[in-house]
């Protein structure tokens, strides 16, 4: 364990016998939500307005398991994590550093010498996409520039393709879409309530019946990387966020069912980040995605020539519909 994790310089095993758990990592690597995007709706349309033109990530509050060898060590670790606010924690497994916030310790539990316990930190530092009005020189340097592109072709091995973000094909991120995101995709959004009158002095209500209108919906991307070591999980990664965190909506694009979403991105969260005995990264994550207007409708062909014009009727001049 020496040599993976240092603390203000500091080798955290080597001083304190403290070095994070199995799984530890996954809260450190999340990425933060946005913090709140003003939207607007309106009556007579589907979905909502959402102002995008320069949407900022939040800080964030997370927790990581540390292991502890002996339990004099916390307290010598405590003391150093509280002469001052924030600590420069070197990760090398994950080839990153971050500037760190310590929040509180929710748990510790020992056995004889051994045990563990969780502190929970703030990342006031959050990834940013840079543009042109982005002042770089006043960032701090733990705000890491997100600017990776996506690979030129799929990894080697890739079987998944057909799902697209911004006209990207999943594969070129290195990120494959599991199962369930489609099915969140289909979900119908709520139905916005019309006026509606509900007395004493009648039975059941009077609804508007005139019009159907649907609010916006976030729904669940289920994703998975698994690279070959944390150089290529740091590229596969920070080129989807690269795309999700930048200002306007995004599109999601799905082959399998002809549809495509307008939406942008709320949140992340990971379930499972494990570094394998062989290097390699396993991470299964979930993007929360926010879907403007997801009216459901029905998939249609339309007839068309060889040459790709639309066959026009004489009577009406209508094209000529296919039910799907």
């Amino acid at each position: 364990m020496v040599g993976k994790l240092f603390i203000d310089g500091k080798d955290a095993f080597s001083e304190y016998g403290v070095f994070v758990e199995q799984y530890g990592y996954k809260a450190l690597i999340q990425m933060p939500g946005f913090k709140n995007v003003t939207t607007t709706e309106w009556e007579e349309y589907d979905g909502e307005e959402a102002d995008l033109m320069n949407p900022l990530l939040d800080s964030k509050t997370f927790g990581i398991q540390f292991c502890i060898t002996d339990a004099v060590g916390a307290g010598d670790l405590y003391e150093l994590i509280s002469d001052k606010a924030y600590h420069i924690f070197e990760f090398k497994e994950l080839a990153r550093s971050y500037k760190l916030r310590l929040v509180s310790n929710p748990s510790y539990s020992t056995f004889i010498k051994a045990g563990k316990f969780t502190l929970n930190f703030s990342d006031d530092f959050p990834p940013v996409v840079p543009s042109d009005e982005t002042d770089t020189e006043a960032l701090d340097e733990y705000n890491m520039l997100l600017n990776e592109s996506p690979l030129s072709s799929a990894p080697s091995g890739f079987k998944q393709k057909g799902y697209t973000l911004d006209d990207v094909d999943f594969s070129l991120f290195g990120v494959y879409l599991t199962e369930g995101t489609v099915d969140n995709l289909h979900k119908a959004p709520e139905v916005r309530s019309n006026l509606k009158t509900d007395s004493k002095s009648i039975a059941g209500m009077k609804y508007d019946d005139e019009n159907v209108n649907y609010r916006a919906k976030d729904t669940v991307l289920n994703l998975f990387i698994l690279a070959d070591n944390i150089g290529d999980f740091w590229k596969r990664w920070n080129a989807l966020f690269t795309i999700l965190l930048q200002p306007e909506q995004r599109s999601i694009y799905m082959e399998d069912t002809l549809e495509e979403y307008e939406c942008y991105y709320k949140s992340n969260s990971v379930t499972k980040f494990d570094i394998l005995p062989n290097g390699k990264i396993w991470c299964e994550f979930t993007v929360t995605m926010r879907l403007t207007n997801t009216r459901p409708t029905g998939n249609y062909l339309v007839l068309a020539t060889e040459d790709g014009e639309l066959v026009i009727t004489e009577e009406d001049e209508s094209v000529i519909v296919i039910r799907v």
